[in-house]
């Protein structure tokens, strides 16, 4: 028996419910592609120490499990901010486009095939009688 007869050909999801699932995959994909500068971590506002001194901006990420923290100027903290909320958002679609691709897969592509092995007993027959 080939590969080919062992799979299940029967789809659980419509063609209408797959080509809606492409159609938000795509809208997803267009949002992915017009985001600017994508950064990790987050910017911090450093109270400053003296009277005389002023705020200070802090970047502040993780790199091969240590923290990694570099001075800001006040535009670069803006800049930083803007790149990191975009990446917030990235990894939102991200993960939404990964939800869909399961969904689509796991519905369109055809899977194994259940067999039961033989000896086995089915739950109905394992059931025990209220008197026993």
């Amino acid at each position: 028996m080939n590969p080919q007869e062992k799979c299940s050909d029967k789809r659980t999801f419509s063609v209408a419910a797959l080509r809606e699932l492409r159609v938000a995959y795509r809208a997803l994909d267009r949002a992915v592609r017009r985001q600017p500068w994508l950064v990790q971590g987050s910017v911090n506002v450093v109270a400053p120490k003296s009277p005389a001194a002023s705020l200070t901006y802090t970047w502040t990420r993780k790199v091969r499990a240590k923290t990694v923290t570099v001075a800001l100027s006040p535009v670069q903290a803006i800049a930083f901010r803007r790149a990191i909320k975009a990446n917030r958002q990235i990894e939102a679609v991200l993960a939404r486009l990964r939800e869909l691709s399961q969904t689509a897969l796991l519905a369109d592509v055809p899977g194994v095939t259940k067999r039961r092995l033989e000896g086995q007993k089915t739950a109905e027959a394992k059931k025990i009688p209220k008197g026993a």
